[in-house]
């Protein structure tokens, strides 16, 4: 069973007839209304805190356009909106579905976003994870998504992730690519270990909001010991209580995890001993250029080490070139990844 939220991607719809707007600030409500006007806006009272711009067909990307300009980013994420059609009335039932404005205007800026989510129009790029030692035997594959313009262009994650954000719509793009990640592994017959990115500010609930990407796994047949979950952005964790049940979540069912970026911060740190991963993957930032960074070097090798210690498999990403590679096998990581060895592609690479 999925909810409404998770299924129906949030668009601006073509049929929309008033733009209520309640800013919370006097001045900010007084600025806007007089711009309004000034533009041509009919404007109109809910009560003296909220109003509404009556919108003829098509005129919501007017209007949107016009708010982004008049009222200040801050303003934008402090003033609660909502559009509705024709035939709805305004009512307590669509408190839930008020964002900030400045959501509104982001999705408006961003449609091809919305339409790209449903229109399944996500592609995965894999990169394989490598036995350190011989450094082409494949461990495993990392899924990083990529989109698909309508015109068939790559559409990058520097673009994708940074609208999905502004947009929220980082639950949507996070679920979609959970998905399209075990299907076009699938598809691509990959026998391998399987790595996931998944942001947990994306999860709410871990029993309900991870059920689609467990149906999922089980729709393929496959083994969930084969996945394994990585946690991406992990500075952005505030409640690692919140992420601890996310993860109980995937190994009550059977899958793996595994800790992004250690080494990236204090909060790298205090997130592997509360985790618990079965593996952690050192940032690049320990890795790139240690073969001849003696300050970098000194910091890796205690990071592996605690690891090691830990019985956390070690996984070094960003490697490019052979002499961090050699270097980090002379000091027991587990396993290698980077352009060194393969590039991400849509086929899956096989290093020789």
């Amino acid at each position: 069973m999925a909810c409404p939220g998770c299924e129906v991607v949030p668009t601006i719809e073509s049929n929309t007839s008033r733009l209520y707007l309640a800013p919370k600030l006097a001045h900010t409500r007084a600025t806007a209304i007089r711009q309004l006007r000034d533009r041509g806006w009919v404007v109109e009272f809910l009560d003296d805190n909220v109003f509404y711009l009556k919108l003829s067909e098509a005129h919501a990307e007017a209007a949107l356009d016009d708010l982004s300009w008049m009222l200040s980013r801050p303003e934008q994420s402090n003033c609660p909106a909502l559009l509705l059609s024709e035939r709805e009335e305004f009512g307590v039932q669509h408190l839930g579905s008020t964002v900030p404005l400045a959501v509104l205007i982001a999705r408006q800026e961003n449609r091809w976003l919305g339409d790209l989510l449903s229109e399944d129009r996500l592609k995965m790029h894999f990169q394989p994870i490598l036995h350190a030692e011989s450094g082409h035997d494949i461990f495993a594959y990392e899924c990083l998504a990529r989109g698909i313009g309508r015109d068939g262009g790559i559409i990058s994650p520097g673009q994708l992730f940074p609208a999905a954000r502004a947009s929220d719509l980082m639950f949507h793009l996070d679920r979609a690519a959970r998905i399209a990640a075990i299907r076009q592994a699938a598809e691509n017959g990959i026998q391998e270990n399987v790595f996931i990115n998944f942001n947990p500010t994306s999860v709410y609930d871990p029993v309900f909001c991870l059920q689609t990407t467990f149906d999922e796994v089980e729709r393929h047949g496959s083994s969930p010991s084969r996945y394994v979950f990585e946690v991406v952005e992990t500075d952005l964790v505030e409640d690692p209580g919140h992420l601890e049940g996310i993860l109980r979540e995937y190994r009550r069912h059977g899958f793996r995890v595994a800790l992004d970026d250690l080494g990236a911060g204090y909060g790298s740190l205090n997130l592997m001993q509360s985790i618990r991963p079965d593996f952690v993957k050192l940032d690049r930032g320990m890795v790139d250029g240690v073969s001849h960074d003696s300050y970098r070097a000194s910091i890796t090798s205690r990071l592996i080490d605690m690891a090691r210690e830990l019985e956390v498999a070690v996984i070094a990403e960003g490697i490019e070139t052979r002499e961090d590679w050699e270097w980090l096998r002379r000091h027991h990581v587990d396993y290698v990844q980077g352009f060194y060895f393969a590039r991400p592609a849509a086929e899956p690479p096989r290093p020789g």
